[in-house]
């Protein structure tokens, strides 16, 4: 991946230290969050030797020079603090075997350190977790007579669209050099550029390219202007691409709902509607999605430019609103399907009668968007139903059937684990919250929203109660599981460039299974039997909370009656 570069300034660089003769990086920084270092091809290693490189008695090649320290980084003053996620990419070509026989650099290693006096891993230095960050690596000895090299790299660069790495606790310095550190007879047409790039947010956008735009070739052109379209570096965003056959182009009103659903918890959700493509009644299967994205994703213009093309690519996860979907016959009426930690998804918005509502249409698009953000049906699992995962990924809770006052949202984590083969009644699902499960009879149930929840049905609240609440005739699950919340919200997966499903769709046997219509239509049928929801709250808590209120309304009335009456009673 290419860097953006823009008003580079100089950065404040580590002086070199007096024993270890680790050299400063050749840094400049700019106020985008982007720092560029300076690698040298000169037989550049990571070395610990106490005695000095100079006076290792390595004899020095012939073209050759005395093997040089690595590059230096400090972070702070290059903006990066530990826990922010950075991008290292490089570029440049390295003579290795003469001749003016240039090649591209292969690998880079790194280390992080406490400080710029590098050394060994038993030394107080170094920094505790950081070994393993990325992939672990080893330098060998130098070529050039055999001189050890002591220091364990915390992580090895490969190229391509770079390397992603969270800065460890405590870090201050990072250490660059090349893979071949123990050819000392480097040559180059310049020095290596590697350039550190911050994502503030944590949203797998670069910061340069959420200020400034993505330049990816450099040439003083944005290929893709982030900024224009609302991107923020300081707040996380996900764009989507939405393109639609001709009358099931997605709903307003429903696009705004996942939208405001993001926004609540610190997401900027782009939903960007693009075209019209021709009416099909089935969508065959990924095998057509791909032939359709590779014909309409992007706008007309963007098509015609192969870099504002590969930039979309990077950032833009890309949405089909079709009529029906083909996956299983004769299932054609599932509302959606997506890669699970991809970039892709489905919205059939004429699956079924329901399908183009709006509640359902924002239920399926969030539900598809979901997957593609890492998240399973049980969140981090894939285990199903579960009464204790309020997450729209839940089928009891993707639509508002069984739970017509669901929120249209994605689980918080709150609720506590559920043991199947003892269940404490008394705790419940761990808060006053209305909930949903399948009871011994066989029949969906609902709670009232009490702490307490009758899960064997007989009347009693009492301990140690065996349910299957999860299992489902469409979906049978084993009894005894633990059943697990999860924090959705906390543990999605923004950056979908470096997962299996970037590079191209799904086949055909990748795909998760979904709710048909038929199945939605039996919910619908079941939730006429269960019984209706509390119309004073949710729960015990909501009650205790009302009650508070009011007891703090009714102090507050009594106050100002008092107070009036001294008034009128004062001379």
């Amino acid at each position: 991946m290419i860097a953006v570069l823009l008003s580079l300034l100089v950065l404040t660089v580590v002086s070199n230290q007096p024993v270890h003769h680790n050299a400063a990086a050749q840094t400049t920084h700019a106020d985008d969050g982007v720092v560029e270092v300076d690698v040298s091809v000169r037989g550049t290693f990571l070395h610990a030797d106490p005695y000095g490189i100079e006076d290792d008695g390595i004899p020095d090649p012939q073209d050759g020079g005395p093997p040089e320290p690595p590059s230096i980084v400090e972070l702070q003053a290059g903006g990066m603090s530990p826990g922010d996620k950075i991008l290292i990419s490089f570029r440049g070509s390295v003579d290795v075997y003469g001749g003016s026989n240039y090649k591209e650099v292969s690998n880079l290693y790194g280390v992080f350190s406490t400080s710029a006096d590098l050394k060994p891993i038993n030394q107080v230095h170094r920094v505790p977790g950081a070994i393993g960050a990325g992939t672990e690596a080893w330098t060998g000895p130098t070529y050039f007579g055999g001189g050890a090299t002591d220091i364990p790299e915390d992580f090895k660069i490969a190229p391509s669209t770079g390397f992603w790495i969270e800065v460890p606790r405590n870090a201050r310095y990072l250490f660059i050099c090349l893979w071949d550190s123990w050819y000392s007879d480097n040559k180059g047409p310049g020095p290596i550029k590697v350039t550190i790039e911050k994502d503030t947010d944590g949203d797998g956008l670069l910061d340069s390219w959420e200020m400034n735009g993505m330049d990816l070739d450099k040439d003083g052109t944005v290929d893709l202007d982030l900024p224009m379209l609302q991107a923020d570096w300081q707040r996380k965003d996900i764009f989507v691409e939405v393109d639609y056959m001709s009358g099931r182009a997605p709903r307003g009103d429903a696009m705004s709902d996942v939208k405001n659903a993001f926004a609540a918890n610190g997401i900027n959700l782009h939903v960007i509607v693009g075209e019209a493509i021709p009416f099909a009644t089935v969508l065959n299967g990924w095998a057509e999605y791909d032939a359709l994205k590779a014909s309409y994703f992007g706008t007309a213009d963007e098509r015609s430019n192969p870099n504002a093309m590969e930039a979309k690519k990077l950032v833009f996860r890309y949405c089909l609103f079709v009529h029906q979907i083909w996956f299983d016959p004769p299932d054609y009426d599932v509302p959606g399907v997506a890669e699970v930690l991809g970039n892709d998804f489905i919205v059939a918005a004429g699956a079924f009668a329901n399908a183009g509502t709006r509640q359902y249409q924002a239920a399926v698009f969030m539900h598809e968007l979901g997957h593609t953000l890492g998240l399973k049906h049980g969140g981090k699992d894939d285990v199903n139903y579960k009464p204790n995962y309020l997450s729209v990924m839940n089928y009891s809770f993707q639509f508002p059937i069984w739970k017509p006052n669901r929120p249209l949202d994605y689980s918080h984590g709150l609720f506590i684990e559920l043991d199947e083969a003892n269940l404490n009644e008394n705790e419940g699902i761990g808060l006053s919250e209305v909930t949903v499960w399948r009871a011994p009879d066989g029949l969906m149930h609902r709670s009232d929203g009490d702490l307490a929840i009758d899960w064997n049905c007989d009347n009693v609240t009492g301990e140690g109660v065996q349910v299957n609440l999860n299992d489902n005739p469409n979906e049978p699950s084993p009894a005894g599981q633990s059943l697990k919340d999860y924090n959705d919200w906390a543990n999605l997966v923004y950056r979908f460039r470096d997962t299996r499903h970037w590079a191209a769709s799904a086949t055909l046997d990748e795909h998760h299974a979904e709710l048909t219509g038929r199945q939605i239509q039996e919910m619908e049928e079941e939730a006429k039997n269960m019984p209706a929801l509390p119309s004073s709250g949710s729960g015990i808590l909501t009650a205790i909370i009302y009650a508070a209120i009011g007891v703090g309304v009714a102090g507050i009335l009594v106050a100002a009656v008092w107070l009036l009456k001294r008034k009128r009673s004062a001379p």
